[in-house]
């Protein structure tokens, strides 16, 4: 556990980051409805209530090309191939954007873009073959796709027990290589799972929170008093696990008695320790020592309880982010009472309507897409309208997920598995063979000097490397290489970035990396070979188009393009540099 003054310093930088987000224009809450039996709550409703009080004129809708583009990304993670382009557009029934959102919510990609997304919020990217965070977004991904209440994803990561073979949703209580500390874990668990940020209270009473002080952090940080984060390396692969120790909060108890016969040094020590084995909830729910090895359980109970409209508000607000680009409140994991919501009573209607539908995010994710707010054009929005009037759709830049499942997007499955191979599967038989050699010496008794003597678990490799290799290739080789993407921006702190931030490093890879020198290979499974191979000259542009922009070219890019291959003498290559041009537009890096 940290002592004060190192719990104070993160707290007070994370305080200094809260201040800066006051300077930004607060948004006015919308005026209660005055009449005597008021239209039934929507969010289109309450969208359109807010734009009529500020005098605020919405976009147009989309057209097909942008709401096709657009709804692809913020559910699946990645444009539309050519073929899925291609119905879409020519489908001419009314219904066919409605359609299609449903299509795409059930399409198991779905599912593995939000567990990525949501297995962010809980750990660290690793661009390790075999990382933690694979293991815990592929965990979350099946099971959204099997349609498991949110409720429930919640509960099974607060209640996480046992080894990590057997249990992803361990994950968030470990980082670089070790077990995470109480008083981290109890504020990255309330940021990602809550959107309250407790950090500040720390070392002090939160300084725009009355209801946060510093007794209410402990008591907050308690509820994880009795579960022990622990790493083996004496075993190979490392055994990591989460166990209760309900016995550590006894040790402490005992120690509290006969405190005045501690020396002074041990004797704050213990006081320290004894402020956080105190359970209290920010709105009075304690428990007592004697429920230690329940006390994770009873804090399940209260965060995902029916009274507790607060989590159920940010996992809304935290969908609708994804939809939207931000939040109903922003930021959107900070909800302190100078966030104030833009739409507080369509906050709390996203917040029951999760609730009463079993936190299902698919029914609460459809009511978003469907909406008119969400279908708005990107263009012609009204020059007063404000980033959280939602009066248009915002242009925004491409995740990193999102880029390089982009990129991926264009490419064949034999290139994907090829690269998955290359990748992941040579990691996992490499790391096989080296554990069978080692454990076939250690057998034998043949130790190699000035080396650890290992122990190995067989069983856990095993659940591991099945489980790696269960894994969706794409939504693998996604993860893999956004990890790659996001690291080669770190910053002098080894912060990794989760965008596009220009760097030299991103631009090679981008312009010269393997994913995008696939696509141009003249192999057979180069995406310019197969467009080459399947459509006649005169069709090509359009096709190139409708695979990297998700639209067919307007006229004049038609006739640019002709233009500029007309006057290649090497149709192959200009071929390519058309390809490259595109895929370098700021259309393709974002979102609109």
């Amino acid at each position: 556990m940290r002592t004060l003054p190192a719990l104070c310093a993160l707290g007070c930088l994370l305080c200094f980051g809260v201040a800066l987000s006051l300077a930004q224009d607060a948004p006015a809450a919308p005026s209660k409805a005055t009449a005597a039996e008021p239209a039934p709550l929507s969010i289109d409703a309450e969208i359109e209530k807010v734009w009529a009080r500020d005098g605020i004129t919405p976009a147009k809708p989309a057209s097909d090309e942008e709401f096709l583009r657009r709804v692809y990304l913020d559910t699946v993670g990645v444009p539309p191939s050519y073929a899925e382009a291609v119905a879409f557009l020519d489908d001419k029934a009314p219904d066919k954007r409605a359609r299609l959102i449903n299509d795409l919510l059930m399409d198991p990609r779905w599912g593995r873009h939000f567990g990525t997304q949501w297995a962010l919020l809980l750990s660290n990217r690793d661009a390790n073959a075999l990382s933690g965070h694979q293991w815990l977004a592929e965990w979350i991904a099946g099971e959204l796709n099997q349609g498991t209440g949110f409720d429930k994803i919640l509960r099974r990561i607060v209640t996480a027990q046992g080894d990590l073979a057997d249990q992803p949703a361990i994950v968030p209580y470990f980082a670089d290589g070790q077990g995470i500390q109480l008083a981290d874990l109890a504020g990255k668990l309330s940021r990602g799972l809550r959107g309250v940020q407790i950090q500040c209270a720390q070392c002090h009473d939160h300084p725009y929170d009355p209801a946060l002080t510093q007794k209410v952090f402990e008591g907050y940080a308690s509820w994880f008093a009795a579960a022990r984060p622990q790493v083996d390396n004496g075993v190979q692969p490392a055994r990591v696990w989460v166990q209760e120790d309900p016995g550590a909060v006894k040790r402490v108890m005992d120690l509290y008695t006969r405190r005045a016969t501690l020396g002074a040094e041990q004797r704050e020590q213990v006081e320290l320790y004894w402020r956080f084995i105190q359970p209290l909830t920010p709105d009075g729910t304690r428990a007592g020592p004697a429920e230690a090895a329940q006390w994770r359980d009873r804090y399940a109970d209260w965060l995902v309880g029916d009274d507790n409209r607060q989590t159920r508000r940010y996992v809304a607000n935290r969908l609708w982010s994804f939809a939207f680009g931000s939040g109903i409140v922003n930021p959107v994991d900070d909800f302190t009472p100078v966030n104030s919501a833009s739409h507080p009573e369509l906050l709390d209607w996203l917040a029951d309507l999760l609730r009463d539908n079993g936190w299902n995010l698919r029914g609460l994710y459809r009511a978003m897409l469907n909406s008119r707010a969400y279908q708005l054009s990107s263009a012609g929005a009204d020059k007063k309208a404000a980033p959280w009037h939602f009066a248009a759709y915002p242009v925004r830049q491409l995740s990193t997920d999102q880029f390089i499942g982009a990129l991926l997007n264009l490419m064949s499955d034999k290139q994907i598995a090829d690269n998955v191979k290359q990748v992941r599967d040579n990691a996992l038989d490499r790391y096989a063979a080296e554990l069978a050699k080692n454990k076939q010496a250690a057998d034998e008794g043949k130790y190699e000097p000035n080396r650890p003597r290992y122990r190995y678990d067989l069983q856990a490799w095993d659940k591991f490397s099945r489980g790696f290799r269960a894994m969706d290739p794409r939504a693998y080789l996604t993860r893999f290489g956004a990890a790659r993407f996001a690291a080669l921006s770190q910053d002098d702190e080894r912060n990794a970035s989760e965008g596009f931030t220009g760097s030299i490093d991103q631009a090679l890879l981008v312009l010269n990396g393997n994913f995008t020198n696939g696509l141009a290979a003249s192999t057979p499974e180069g995406l310019l070979a197969r467009i080459s191979k399947d459509f006649t000259a005169d069709k090509r542009i359009e096709v190139l188009y409708l695979h990297v922009l998700s639209r067919r070219p307007t006229e004049t890019e038609q006739h640019r393009a002709r233009e500029f291959l007309a006057a290649q003498a090497n149709r192959a290559q200009a071929m390519e540099d058309l390809l490259f041009a595109l895929l370098m537009t700021t259309e393709f890096g974002t979102n609109h």
